[in-house]
């Protein structure tokens, strides 16, 4: 169910595309392109929202770590903390910018950072739609006087008919790792990856171009900046073992996510970041 209290703005373009990013997470959980009434980004029914709450669906932001890659749980706190909007233009140009600096982790958070992860940074989230495009863009500027070293990742999870009748293309002849087989690092091979039951894979150096194509329509998903890409589908186990999931999810959402794993990435002091995935429907 979704909670009243947990603040969220609204992107309506000129043309009628339409976004909903809630601002725990600076999370994207709606994306409607121009001339729809499909919503092309997935959310439980059993998701939970709120303060310190990670929404089961949408586009979840993995910073500084991408999954298990680092001191954090899974996927760093940033998903964890309430953003900040720091720039607002819904009314002209369908764009919304988010802003976490370490002044907005939340204290329980910031105590594990002083010995974790003790660095000074900015990371703002650029949230744009319109036409049959939603762009999201993860800027990260080192504020203070040290390098630091992260992983990220925008984690979009798409809405689908059936995820077992979905394939993605561009992922040939990739080198990747199977979490599913317990880290193993294996090549794909040269044809499409089809969607056939659990998957938990980190492509490595893949193609800034990849399509999500189902047998009536295709998403592309492009990338700039992040140089790896994920998908995962939990399938039946996984939706079952957790909360916000409700049984059967596993066959109406797949992710294909852009990411930057290995290498990550090192910024020195006043260096910046940016890296952005962009979706376009068909």
């Amino acid at each position: 169910m979704i909670n009243p209290e947990a603040p969220f703005a609204d992107l309506r373009a000129p043309d009628g595309a339409f976004a909903r990013v809630y601002l725990d997470g600076a999370q994207v959980a709606q994306w409607i392109p121009a001339d729809s009434t499909d919503d092309r980004l997935f959310v439980s029914p059993n998701a939970q929202y709120g303060a310190g709450l990670v929404i089961r669906g949408g586009i979840p932001v993995c910073f500084p770590q991408f999954g298990t890659f680092g001191p954090f749980a899974q996927h760093g706190f940033a998903r964890h903390c309430r953003w900040t909007i720091t720039d607002d233009t819904r009314t002209s140009d369908g764009l919304v910018v988010l802003s976490l600096t370490e002044r907005d982790v939340p204290p329980a958070t910031a105590e594990a950072l002083e010995t974790m992860w003790p660095h000074r940074f900015s990371a703002d989230l650029h949230v744009a739609v319109g036409g049959d495009t939603l762009s999201v863009t993860l800027v990260v500027t080192n504020t203070g006087d040290s390098a630091f070293a992260f992983t990220a990742a925008l984690h979009p999870y798409f809405a689908v008919r059936d995820a077992f009748a979905v394939s993605v293309h561009g992922l040939d002849g990739l080198t990747f790792r199977d979490a599913l087989q317990g880290g193993a690092e294996l090549t794909a091979p040269e044809a499409p990856l089809a969607i056939t039951g659990p998957l938990d894979r980190i492509y490595f150096s893949a193609p800034d171009a990849l399509e999500l194509r189902e047998p009536h329509r295709t998403l592309r998903i492009e990338k700039d900046g992040f140089t790896d890409a994920v998908v995962w589908n939990p399938g039946t186990e996984g939706t079952a073992s957790r909360e916000d999931f409700q049984p059967g999810d596993e066959r109406h959402m797949v992710c294909v996510e852009a990411a930057v794993i290995r290498p990550g990435v090192t910024l020195a002091p006043g260096a910046a970041w940016a890296g952005t995935q962009r979706m376009v429907a068909s």
